[in-house]
């Protein structure tokens, strides 16, 4: 039996991504990335496995952030995305069989680069690339500083000029680039002020294909993204006849004749409570595309939260060698499971195993075989492989902490909730459980809404178990991954069977036998803490909560958000003349009924949720001498600090959640 899972564990936590195999299937190459407490940073480096052998080794290794391996075609070389030029980021490319890494790209300002493909004769890479304003470069900082000068005015001309975990657009979009392969010699093909969607070569490597919203008004109608294609060499841009509806993740079959992508054919659901489906598309176009997954009632993508990597990973979708199938991902009943379908349309069949996640695949069009990273609720992600069906792990990176470390299985309930349906969740008993005793319970809320809690481990929920709490955690109506009924009920009524469900399932866990009901809490992030504030401004049953990047003014927050709300759609009301309809399921507006002691956390640089939804609800309640506490992170985090945070912060704020339930409910019987 080992120990109880620590705060700091998630230090120890090696995280894989991005796996790619070799072009003769001998090899794969993949992300690994783990925290570095002594520097306070995060580290990715390239590693490459030998499949017959089963050894991995490092690849790259320096005081850089390395990511997105890319084989050349010819599997000599590894292309990559580095910042060891800092500040510049360019790609580099490495041999394979020994060698030093060298920067190939030279894009000349400072800027971004993302999404790397290699053309499939091997002549160029393309990318995004985004060129970081004048006034916004390193030399122009430095400048400022030395003359005492202020940062420059910033001027804004459409809604979305923001993106958290990014920062401000200030008129740079991402734009489609080739780099020669030979050369180096980097060219931007599109211009803009439109954002273009990941490049796709053309089987023949003479186009490349993208998706972008080329309207001057796309940040006042979504839904009208056109793939276009454009000469790798640079000319016209030549648009393809899209339907309509929010599309991503662009994939040009081998035979050159058909377009995959994950669609939402509504346009008038911009929050996403349509499921994703996978549509096929003619390279001719069409008013229509063919849905091939819609009657299946499952959701394309990654949905799983975590704490142990970020939602999404990698590319979803991909094909067979003969075009005739097509691989991607997808998210139900808290799994999130590789899939495939004919092109053609035809029976989903289930590749990964239940009570799994993925968190990105690659296929070997030749072979067949799948690399991937598999994790449950008591194993981290680990590199694996699939060839005739059999999986097989190829890594062990996290083998020594699991030794260490006892982790605790969830126990799936489906209680009943008021409405004659049943609420999907799982339990976390405390380590060292002792039947006949009773202990505290912590209910945790996830975000999104509409996303899903599942069969992924989960750092901090293990943390509060071993602390000696009782962990709840549900996917309640709103949630994805239980079909379009189950996430549409809460459409522009949040806080209705939402907050339902929420309490049916407190209400089941506060009737199990080790489960003391003097001694409850409830908690969430983003939509889980907006769930949290409004729960005590509606039921004093819990005796603390907290609340963590949350929403608390739904008239503010449709302003101030980084994706700015299309009145009268998902939300009834607009913020001008009929404010009403978002005040009245604000929290704020239940603020004079809350007596349970609640803690807010809020980081000045979310840009999401906006610290002034923390603000305003702190100042109601100390205003009215509640028993309320404001732990505020700098700007230097953002929305997900309490994914991808620095480390220190992120150990604040487990260390300062753990005392404040410890507080108010105890952790042990």
């Amino acid at each position: 039996m080992g120990r109880g899972v620590t705060v700091d564990d998630f230090l120890r936590i090696q995280m894989i991504s991005d796996p790619r195999i070799s072009p003769d299937g001998s090899r794969i190459a993949f992300v690994k990335r783990n925290l570095d407490a002594e520097k306070n940073k995060s580290r990715s480096e390239i590693w490459v496995t030998d499949i017959a052998a089963g050894v991995s080794r490092q690849f790259t290794g320096v005081e850089s952030a390395d990511s997105s391996p890319r084989w050349s075609p010819d599997g000599k070389q590894i292309a990559f995305l580095s910042d060891r030029l800092k500040p510049k980021a360019q790609i580099f490319v490495i041999p394979v069989d020994g060698g030093e890494a060298r920067p190939i790209s030279k894009f000349e300002s400072d800027g971004a680069i993302q999404a790397i493909s290699w053309s499939p004769d091997g002549s160029a890479i393309a990318c995004l690339y985004r060129a970081t304003p004048a006034e916004y470069t390193k030399t122009a900082a430095e400048e400022r500083k030395t003359k005492e000068l202020p940062s420059p005015v910033r001027v804004h001309n459409a809604l979305n000029y923001r993106m958290d975990g990014f920062g401000y657009i200030d008129g740079a979009f991402w734009q489609v680039a080739v780099v020669n392969a030979d050369t180096g010699e980097s060219t931007i093909l599109t211009s803009g002020d439109y954002h273009c969607d990941a490049p796709q070569w053309s089987p023949d490597s003479k186009l490349l294909a993208f998706l972008s919203d080329r309207n001057d008004d796309s940040d006042l109608v979504h839904g009208r993204e056109f793939i276009w294609t454009i000469p790798a060499t640079g000319g016209e841009l030549t648009p393809i006849e899209t339907p309509a509806g929010n599309k991503g993740i662009l994939s040009w079959s081998p035979d050159g004749n058909l377009f995959a992508f994950a669609g939402n054919p509504d346009v008038g659901d911009p929050w996403g409570t349509n499921n994703t489906r996978l549509m096929v598309l003619p390279v001719t176009g069409g008013v229509t595309a063919q849905d091939l997954t819609g009657y299946t009632d499952r959701s394309l993508g990654y949905l799983t939260l975590s704490d142990v990597h970020d939602v999404g990973a990698g590319d979803e979708i991909q094909w067979s060698a003969d075009s005739s199938t097509i691989y991607f991902p997808v998210s139900a009943f808290g799994d999130t499971l590789l899939c495939s379908m004919e092109a053609s349309g035809g029976g989903l069949t289930q590749i990964t195993p239940t009570g799994t996640e993925i968190g990105g695949y690659h296929l070997d069009p030749a072979t067949g075989s799948i690399a991937l990273y598999l994790s449950s609720p008591i194993e981290p992600p680990e590199l694996g492989i699939i060839r005739s069906g059999d999986l097989k792990f190829l890594t062990d990176f996290n083998q020594k902490w699991l030794g260490e470390v006892s982790l605790g299985a969830p126990e799936a309930i489906a209680p009943p909730n008021s409405d004659g349906g049943t609420v999907p969740g799982w339990i976390l008993k405390p380590a060292g459980f002792e039947p006949g005793k009773r202990y505290p319970l912590v209910l945790y809320i996830h975000g999104g809404p509409h996303a899903q809690y599942g069969n992924s481990l989960f750092h901090e929920l293990q943390w509060l178990a071993a602390e000696g709490f009782v962990v709840l955690y549900t996917n309640p109506r709103g949630s994805k991954g239980y079909g379009e009924s189950h996430t549409k009920a809460i459409w522009g009524d949040w806080g209705g069977p939402d907050y339902r469900d929420l309490m049916a399932a407190a209400d089941y866990a506060v009737g199990l036998d080790y489960v003391d009901p003097s001694r409850t809490a409830v908690m969430g992030g983003s939509y889980g803490g907006y769930m949290t504030a409004l729960i005590v401004g509606r039921t004093g049953r819990f005796q603390c909560a907290i609340a963590d990047r949350l929403v608390s003014n739904r008239h503010s927050m449709s302003g101030t958000t980084d994706f700015a709300w299309q009145h009268d759609l998902y939300f009834k009301g607009n913020s001008w003349d009929n404010p009403e309809p978002l005040w009245n399921c604000s929290p704020l507006s239940y603020a004079a009924n809350v007596t349970t002691p609640l803690l807010l956390i809020h980081s000045d640089g979310d840009l999401r949720c906006p610290v002034g939804q923390a603000e305003e609800m702190f100042a109601a309640l100390r205003l009215q001498r509640k028993v309320v506490e404001f732990v505020r992170y700098p700007a230097e985090t953002s929305h997900g600090m309490s994914r991808n945070g620095p480390p220190n912060l992120r150990l604040d704020r487990l260390n300062r959640n753990l005392q404040w339930l410890t507080k108010y409910i105890g952790s042990r019987p």
